[in-house]
């Protein structure tokens, strides 16, 4: 993967050294802001993980479990991974989060993506290690917002991703 395709790669070009904070973990969901220096959030990412018995894998994994970045995590560690993007959704934005981002604007992006991970066996094969939506304030969504991949048609594993942090699709007719 190459860095500068990184989530968190745009976010440090703008704004700095991103840290994370986590909201809640366990062994499927990782609920997590990536904050700037000032302690506003630039990103709300919720993740699921798919398959983390790869061994390969194990050790980064752990590291990940204790608040490192994913993404970044993953490439420092020298893992052969592809972030898969799905497309994006508009959502409107509950109050709380609203105030992490410091923003009176009520609705921004979702980006759907997952993380594509090379096993490194002799058989080379790629598994899901976790998909994932990260959330943008709404002064960011220009900067993420892909249109020529739009959302039109939520499925049931995007829609409880969104549920995860109380966020509602704009367009809630297409829900599956």
């Amino acid at each position: 993967m190459d860095y500068q395709k990184l989530h968190t790669y745009t976010l440090e070009q703008s704004f700095g050294p991103m840290k994370g904070h986590i909201i809640r973990q366990d062994d499927k969901i990782r609920i997590i802001h990536l904050k700037d220096k000032k302690g506003v959030s630039k990103t709300l990412a919720v993740v699921r993980f798919l398959n983390v018995k790869n061994k390969a894998l194990k050790l980064v994994h752990e590291k990940i479990l204790t608040g490192s970045l994913l993404g970044k995590t993953l490439y420092d560690s020298d893992i052969d991974f592809d972030k898969e993007f799905l497309g994006t959704i508009h959502v409107k934005l509950p109050d709380w989060l609203m105030k992490e981002f410091n923003t009176q604007q009520n609705s921004s992006v979702v980006q759907y993506s997952r993380i594509i991970v090379c096993d490194g066996s002799l058989l080379n094969e790629n598994f899901i290690y976790s998909e994932l939506i990260e959330i943008v304030p709404p002064e960011l969504k220009d900067l993420f917002i892909n249109k020529k991949k739009l959302i039109t048609i939520v499925d049931e594993n995007l829609l409880s991703l969104l549920k995860e942090v109380d966020l509602i699709a704009i367009n809630e007719k297409n829900i599956l």
